[in-house]
Parts: structure tokens; sequence; C-alpha cells
């Protein structure tokens, strides 16, 4: 399709339809990231006191918390006020959804879960305020990289393998909006050769998706010595940490610069990346605290989301750890920046007959179930996948039933066209609360792990345990040996080392992370 007609017609169209304001603040972003750290400071303490007032005279939850703290929204004069208060968390949102929903008239308000990496199911609502700043500032920060709206674009993300009518309706929208989706479910040298084909086809501007997986695909690239797409000029990664070594990557095999987008789908897009290295918190939509943080600036992140009025993020504790940094960007732009966020990554699945699916692919099957309170999912082997279930109360022979068979039809789909080569068994193993081991230093658990790895030649390999909670840092000169994956060949190898975790219900997801498309 045209790009320059879908920059000016079909994209518009298709966000007026959807009620969702996005061009209108596009343009309102691309004036205000030029203002003083001072001007957008003053601009964004009007939209916290806006959204305050707000949840008092809308949200239940908020009002009686308020009240009973004696913190009515005067009380709020300046940024700092905000510290007094409390702190809404995963639990509060899990317990008390229904009084934190507005009680206003909003446009098209829906669900959306979290991607899944923290296992533990977590739903707010959204709405079209909401999402369309959310496209904006990416599309904002797109720009940056000289990569308009409407450029071709391909997105490596969740997506069945298997299409559905519903999915089909998708990519034919997708296709007016000059967009193709890959999914990121398919990872295995076949799965990767075709995607290639696809990229040279459609010979995309720009690249989105999961962090792992972009790096996978660049390290195909390079390892087969093709050469880089002829049109890329960015490759955008989100809902993973992204490592030194997977940018370098990136950046050589597929020819151009990376950006990091940072953010969860529960609390929102918080963070996005400049051709100068800077991470960009879109200040206009977003406040970030750092809690309690130790001599190195390093604390829990917390945010509070300035266009969530259909369900008030105020004072989220994220559970990841993250710095803020005070020096100016060298892009001239007076938004404020994290230093670094240390985030989660989701592991990959492998098949005895050398499938790759991404861990999201089984994350999924659980993250909307309501009776599960949080989830480990462990492949103990290439052929042995255990499912860790902590219930928020029974669940009937019906519903397990329905797990049972979702797992089984993802078996199916992983083995191809080769019976022998599924995921095997998957026994559900139901504790009655996360086990202490579980648990990072930081308080966030090991949910989605494999202890199995695929080395380049093929040869499946199953390796020691890990940890979670490794830095996402835009421009990292070095990485730690934590950093290195384990592989038994070249560092093309997939990374499988390290048993990871990934949030149930955002992707970011993804990211998570990330964020969410």
């Amino acid at each position: 399709m045209n790009e320059r007609l879908v920059r000016r017609v079909f994209y518009p169209l298709h966000e007026r339809l959807k009620r969702k304001p996005t061009f209108q603040r596009l343009a309102e972003l691309e004036r205000s990231q030029w203002l003083s750290p001072e001007l957008l400071g003053e601009y964004q303490f009007s939209r916290l006191r806006s959204l305050v007032e707000f949840a008092h005279a809308h949200v239940p939850y908020y009002r009686a918390i308020l009240d009973d703290h004696g913190l009515t929204p005067q009380r709020l004069q300046s940024p700092h006020d905000l510290r007094d208060f409390p702190f809404l968390t995963r639990e509060i949102v899990r317990t008390r959804f229904d009084d934190l929903r507005a009680r206003a008239n909003l446009p098209r308000v829906h669900p959306r879960s979290s991607g899944g990496s923290t296992g533990v199911p977590v739903t707010v609502l959204v709405d079209m305020r909401r999402m369309g700043f959310v496209e904006a500032a990416r599309m904002r920060a797109h720009r940056w990289f000289d990569v308009d709206v409407g450029a071709r674009e391909i997105v490596l993300w969740a997506s069945p393998i298997e299409l559905t009518r519903q999915d089909r309706i998708r990519q034919i929208r997708d296709w007016w909006l000059n967009s193709r989706l890959l999914s990121a479910f398919d990872l295995g040298e076949d799965g990767l050769a075709r995607y290639v084909e696809v990229i040279r086809r459609d010979q995309p501007v720009k690249m989105y998706g999961y962090a792992s997986a972009l790096f996978l695909l660049a390290a195909y690239f390079e390892r087969e010595s093709l050469p880089p797409p002829s049109r890329l000029r960015a490759v955008f990664t989100t809902a993973e940490p992204l490592f030194d070594f997977q940018r370098k990557t990136i950046e050589a095999a597929l020819g151009c610069p990376v950006g990091v987008e940072y953010g969860c789908r529960d609390g929102g897009l918080v963070a996005l990346e400049c051709p100068e290295g800077g991470l960009h918190i879109a200040a206009e939509g977003m406040y970030v605290e750092i809690l309690d943080p130790d001599a190195e600036g390093r604390g829990e992140i917390a945010l509070t989301n300035l266009v969530s009025n259909a369900f008030p993020i105020i004072r989220y504790r994220t559970g990841d750890v993250g710095s803020l940094d005070p020096s100016p960007c060298r892009c001239g732009r007076g938004l404020p920046k994290l230093r670094g966020v240390e985030g989660r990554r989701t592991d990959f699945l492998v098949t005895p007959g050398g499938r790759v699916l991404h861990a999201l692919s089984a994350i999924y099957i659980l993250r909307e179930i309501q009776a599960v309170r949080e989830f480990r999912i462990v492949q103990e082997a290439v052929d042995h996948l255990v499912v860790h279930l902590v219930l928020r109360q029974p669940i009937g022979p019906t519903e397990e039933a329905s797990i049972r068979a979702q797992f089984t039809a993802l078996r199916h789909r992983a083995r191809g066209l080769a019976p022998a080569h599924g995921l095997g068994q998957v026994p559900l193993r139901r504790i009655p609360g996360g086990p202490a081991h579980s648990r990072a230093p930081h308080g966030r658990r090991l949910e989605s792990r494999s202890l199995v790895h695929m080395s380049e030649k093929g040869k499946i390999c199953v390796v020691g345990t890990g940890h979670i909670g490794l830095p996402l840092a835009p421009r990292q000169a070095s990485r730690s040996p934590a950093m290195t994956p384990t592989t038994t060949s070249s560092r093309a190898s997939i990374p499988r080392a390290r048993p990871t975790s990934a949030r149930k219900a955002s992707t970011s997801s993804c990211p998570g992370t990330c964020t969410a498309r």
C-alpha cells in the first residue's frame, strides 16, 4: 500500500473510527517534546492534579481511601505531595477491580490483561483516550528514527500459528495499514527462513516486536550471511530487556539502529529510546517515581498513568527496578530519562524436532483464567512441560479439561508434520502458594522457564538454572557474566541457559515489561 496514502488517509480514518484521538495527541506531543524540563514539569503536574480530582469524583476506591487518609485533591500542591498517597498494587487491582472502575461515560472502555511474565493475573480497563496517547507516543518515537506513520512494518509478536476468522480480518486491516504480523510462536529454522522471504518481499522500513524474537531473527541473518533488508531504517524492541549482545547482533545483521520501548500493559507505556541512546519517559502521559533509591539511585519503579481515567493508575508498583537519569540528552528534547530498567525476560520452548516457540504461546493459555492467581511453567525436558498453578478458588472438571485441551492443542501445533516432535506430557500441579525458592531478590517470581536450549547445529541440550531481573540498558558498553547466554556453540545460538520469567495476566506486554500492541 502506498505509504503516503496510508499516512494521510487510511491510518487517520482507522483511528477516527475507533474514536482514538491519536493524531490530535501526536501533534501535541511533537510540540511538547521540545519544552524545557521546567515547563514540561508544570504541564505534567496539571495533568496529575486533574487525574486525582477525576479519581476522587468518579472512582469509589480512590474516593474512600483518599477521604480516609484526609487526602483531598486540594492537598496536591506539587508532585512531591504525591508521596503521601497510598500505593496501588497488583493485589489491590485484583481484589478491588470493580471499585477501581470509573463511574463515568468514557468512549469504548475495554479490559486489558498484562502480558504474563510475572505469573500473576492482572486486568485493567482502558479507554480510547489512553490508547490514543500510547499510539501517538510510539509514532513520535519512531519519527525520531526517520520512520513516519504509514511506513511498511514487520511486527514479530504474539500470534497463533493457526489463524481464526477474526485473525484473518485483522490481517486485512493490517494490510490497509502497511503492517505485517509474523508469529513469535514459530521461531525454528524453518519459520525463520519463511520470515526472511516475507521480509525480502515486503521490504519493511521498520520492524517491531519482542527483543528476544528479533534477536533470533537477526542471528539467523548473521548465521546465513544474508544481506540486511534494503529499506530497513530502525528496529524497535519491547516486552523484554534488550541485552547488549542482542543489540549488537541486531544492528550488525539488520544494518540499522535499535530503539528500546519500556512499559507494561497494565501500567502503560513508560519510555522510548531516541537515536542518541536516551530512554525518554513519555512525560505528557506518565509520571515515574523511584521508590527507596539506593546510593546509585536505583529503586522500584512506581507509575502514575496520567491518561488512565477509565481505571486510574496512581502510584502503581511495577516490581521493576530502575533509576532516573538527570543529565540532558544530546537529542535536545526536554523529556526526562530513565537510566536503565531491570525488567523481566521470557524464555523459549524447544521441541525435539527443533521447533522454537516463544513462552507466551503457553502463557496466553493461563493469563485470562480468573481462578488462577499465579502460575509457573517449566520445560523440564524437550518432551515434558510442567504447569504449576496457585488457585484463587477451586476449578471444576470442565475448566481443568479446557486448560488441558488448550495445552494439548499447543502440543499438536508444535509437532507440525512430525507426530513425535511435540512438547510431550503437560501435567498440571496445584501448589498452595508461590514457593519461596521461586522468588527473585526483588520479590518477583520465576514463572516460565526452559531448562532446554538448542545450539546452532540443532543439538538439543538440557542446561542448569538461572535467574531473572537482568538489566535493560539503552546503551551499555559491557555486560556482566550473568548477561552472557550459555550455549554449546557460537554466539548465534539460541540463548537458553537462563530460566526466566514471563508475566501472566499486560506481553508486555510489552511489552513488559513491556508494552502492548
